[in-house]
């Protein structure tokens, strides 16, 4: 029986060709196959014939990869989404230690805000930027002379970073008044859970930022400390995080059930549960504010829709939108846009936020929170 290569020349020599010729002309055919056929450059896109051009005929030398990025933060802008960003290699190092909770740099979050303009999302309490009177939302003008304007939020973090006990210059634009100030560097661990006893038998937990080990810290809180009069969540100012732990951090305070769902494009919706079935159980109030945003007003939703809490403050920010981060091939990182975050009563959180159950103002909320957790705490006791 004759292989599908034997076979393929045989009906070539038939149609009067000898092994020789006939193993030339498949030669040919796979050649034009593959679009490398003499004389037949392979298809390229107009972006990789430009860069190409770029290289081979500008004057100057040009590095390649300054183009690819270009190119790529290019096709992120023109997309529209709101929340791309590009990592580059140098940046990943800076993306992993901030997730993980452990980096060098001023105790600052940042976000591009509606208008596309770089602000403080969060602060790290006790860091060296809120020890310097930053505030969040403190929009960034220049870091150590460096224009921010246009610049992505991969870029602007990496300026950020830098040897513990470095200067930092940072120009800051608040309420339309300039701010220049010098931040020394330090390292830091996230910090981003504070927890302690509040009132008899009532545990205050802030929450500043969705890392990696926030689950964890809250439950080490939850054990450490007295609280059958009641929790209060505060998730103001916190800028959200990781999705994972969002949810690792609700299911301990949730029951077996949806904490929140998204759909993908052309795929069925993913739906992210607790399967927690000894859920902390003590009256709860959670505090928000505008700019309460992404992972942490899925938490806030869930306990919202779940009737788990009492939500208190302001409506949130409104970053109800799933990113993916994808590795490339050189090792740089894209983080992209791939779906809308819906609470499990199916309300949508983007550009519409949470509201809270009681409008107050942030002054008075933790105030407020007292009040609330106090009638909580007086109806369990008669059941």
């Amino acid at each position: 029986m004759l292989s599908p290569w034997q076979s393929l020349v045989a009906r070539i020599k038939s149609a009067g060709f000898n092994a020789t010729a006939a193993i030339a002309s498949l030669g040919i055919i796979l050649a034009f196959a593959l679009g490398d056929y003499v004389g037949q450059a392979r298809h390229k896109s107009p972006v990789e014939q430009s860069i190409s051009n770029i290289l081979s005929k500008n004057p100057t030398n040009v590095d390649r990869k300054v183009l690819e990025r270009a190119a790529i933060e290019a096709a992120l802008k023109s997309s529209g989404d709101q929340w791309a960003n590009y990592f580059p290699q140098e940046s990943v190092k800076n993306l992993n230690q901030t997730l993980e909770g452990r980096y060098s740099g001023v105790g600052i979050w940042l976000r591009k805000n509606k208008s596309g303009i770089l602000e403080v999302s969060s602060i790290q309490p006790k860091s060296p930027a809120s020890k310097a009177g930053v505030k969040v939302l403190d929009a960034i003008v220049d870091i150590n002379g460096v224009e921010m304007d246009g610049a992505s939020v991969a870029t602007a973090v990496a300026a950020l970073r830098g040897k513990p006990g470095s200067t930092l210059q940072l120009g800051l634009e608040r309420n339309q008044d300039q701010i220049r100030l010098k931040i020394n560097r330090e390292s830091l661990l996230n910090g981003d859970v504070v927890a302690y006893q509040l009132a008899t038998k009532i545990l205050y937990i802030q929450v500043s930022a969705i890392s990696s080990d926030v689950a964890n810290d809250v439950s080490i809180a939850l054990g450490k400390y007295p609280h059958s009069n009641g929790i209060v969540l505060d998730l103001r100012d916190n800028p959200g995080g990781l999705i994972t732990a969002a949810v690792d951090l609700a299911s301990l305070f949730l029951n077996e059930g949806t904490i929140v769902s998204y759909s993908r494009k052309n795929e069925s919706a993913v739906v992210l549960e607790s399967t927690n079935q000894s859920a902390d159980s003590a009256p709860m109030t959670v505090l928000i504010n505008r700019s309460t945003a992404s992972s942490a007003e899925v938490i806030a939703g869930a306990l919202q829709d779940r009737n788990r809490a009492v939500i208190i403050g302001e409506k949130s920010y409104g970053k109800g939108t799933v990113q993916e981060i994808i590795e490339l091939v050189d090792g740089s990182k894209l983080e992209i846009t791939i779906g809308k975050y819906r609470t499990p009563n199916g309300r949508n959180i983007d550009q519409v936020g949470i509201a809270p159950d009681l409008l107050v103002p942030e002054e008075q909320e933790l105030k407020k929170a007292l009040l609330v957790l106090g009638g909580l705490a007086a109806i369990s006791n008669k059941n």
